[in-house]
């Protein structure tokens, strides 16, 4: 199985250039080390990889013994790759040597590089916005880490496996084989996994037993030496790569672009203090919703958010709270203080991910002053979503709700009774004047001209009916019809209803 060259080779040049400015003396090598290292295997809609997150693993490992200070993400999907992208540029501050190393599938289209989450979807010819959108473009990251300041910024792309896209006897998602060349800026260094053109290896065979990919071992034994320079590392990779894949018929040879002035030493001679390794993310996270006060980095907006619907009822408030994606766990708190309160489970699952499905309904008291809710949930992966904030008020709420309801049982606004005589009862409108603004009604089939008393809305008991209000009145015998409409709270009008008298 193989990655695509191109973006491999971009991004790889990226985080070499990176470590050869920490092996610059002086100043520089009192610079902090920061490094980001992305391994993605279990794609959902493209084929799996095998290797990408032992290279994670292993990289993550050797860059910690160099001083570098590691956040690892493994098997993220685009929610949680960005997350991790974001807590990487809140360390580096000016000055510092950042390494960002990515393997699993990357993608060129129309010269541009991309790395691919593990919930990119599938897509076909003409679809390639869909990838775009979904993915990250190896050029973007580059400049995020020149803007954030780093001195030396090296990006190690172990992405140039053959398209993920690609349908056997089908025409295929355009894109180029392997990634496409990237023109680095100064003070970056890009490592890829093959030239142009070629296919990195994912492993030499089906009875290749080693952990890493054909370029990922091959590097980690180079960088170890504290001898080499970052240049002198990737030309003894390409000579080994080189040999290694020839054995199996295959041609890849990385490639790197070096924008470092001077020498960098990625092991620095008589070692370094150790760093440390956080894992971000790793497949199906575990399911803990965020605790008090905790602090997420933001996410990209995205276009669907919850959608929430308020019904009052003289228990209190029911709060309903719709999804935009399939999740597997929810949480809501009120207010900014507290932790996020789970709602449980129903029992039963949802097919979408394969696991009970959370719930996402929670009530609060009738009497509950104006707030603004956070809720927020896990997806079917395990990710973290954003906390989204959910506006609570009460009279507005209520107003709302009940519209709602009289909408969708207009049939039920008025009734017809004969007791001494015809009745025709407003009882229900009444039941629901929290909505309402205005009632209007008309005789037979004429305009609603005449307006029906409403008594107040009493917000603590609002589907009470007054003694004292006026529930009914008697119309001829002779009436055929009335129209009904209704000016809501909102300033929003109904249709003009109309209800016929059976006799």
């Amino acid at each position: 199985m193989t990655r695509p060259a191109t973006l491999l080779r971009t991004l790889t040049g990226l985080i070499l250039s990176a470590l050869l400015i920490i092996g610059l003396g002086g100043q520089d090598a009192l610079a902090k080390r920061v490094a980001l290292v992305i391994g993605n295997d279990s794609y959902e809609s493209v084929p799996k990889l095998q290797k990408a997150r032992n290279d994670a693993i292993a990289m993550g490992e050797a860059l910690t013994k160099m001083g570098f200070d590691v956040l690892s993400a493994r098997d993220v999907g685009r929610r949680a790759m960005s997350r991790a992208l974001a807590e990487f540029e809140k360390k580096i501050e000016p000055g510092d040597v950042a390494l960002l190393f990515f393997a699993g599938h990357g993608f060129a289209i129309d010269g541009t590089n991309y790395l691919l989450p593990v919930d990119v979807p599938k897509a076909g010819p003409g679809e390639e916005a869909i990838v775009a959108d979904a993915s990250f473009a190896a050029n973007g990251l580059a400049d995020r880490l020149r803007r954030k300041g780093a001195s030396t910024a090296v990006m190690i792309l172990d992405a140039c496996r053959d398209n993920p896209f690609a349908v056997e006897g089908k025409r295929s998602l355009a894109g180029t084989r392997g990634l496409a060349r990237m023109s680095p800026a100064e003070g970056m260094f890009v490592l890829y996994s093959a030239g142009t053109g070629q296919a990195a290896l994912d492993r030499l065979g089906e009875n290749d037993a080693h952990r890493n990919s054909v370029f990922t071992r091959t590097l980690l034994d180079e960088l170890n030496n504290p001898e080499l320079s970052m240049v002198q590392v990737a030309k003894r990779t390409q000579v080994a790569v080189r040999k290694l894949a020839r054995k199996v018929g295959h041609e890849q040879t990385p490639a790197y672009y070096d924008q470092i002035i001077g020498d960098l030493y990625l092991a620095p001679k008589g070692g370094a203090a150790p760093g440390a390794v956080t894992t971000l993310q790793e497949g199906q996270g575990e399911s803990v919703l965020p605790k008090a006060n905790q602090q997420l980095a933001a996410l990209p907006p995205v276009s669907a958010k919850p959608l929430v619907n308020f019904m009052r009822s003289n228990a209190g408030w029911m709060v309903t709270v719709s999804l935009p994606e399939a999740a597997t766990q929810f949480g809501y708190r009120v207010g900014t203080e507290g932790s996020f309160i789970d709602p449980g489970f129903h029992n039963h699952l949802d097919q979408r991910t394969g696991r009970p499905m959370p719930k996402t309904d929670f009530v609060l008291p009738g009497d509950h002053p104006p707030a603004t809710i956070y809720v927020t949930w896990r997806d079917k992966r395990g990710e973290q979503a954003d906390v989204f904030p959910i506006a609570f008020n009460p009279n507005a709420a209520l107003a709302e709700g009940q519209r709602k309801i009289l909408e969708q049982l207009w049939t039920a606004w008025i009734a017809f009774r004969e007791y001494n005589g015809m009745n025709v009862y407003f009882t229900h409108l009444i039941s629901y004047r929290c909505g309402i603004k205005e009632v209007r009604y008309g005789m037979g089939n004429g305009a609603p001209d005449k307006v029906w008393p409403l008594p107040p809305c009493d917000p603590s008991n609002p589907h009470s009916v007054p003694q004292d209000a006026k529930i009914f009145m008697k119309i001829p015998r002779s009436t055929s019809a009335m129209t009904v409409q209704l000016l809501y709270q909102n300033g929003t009008e109904s249709e003009v209803r109309q209800f016929n008298v059976k006799k």
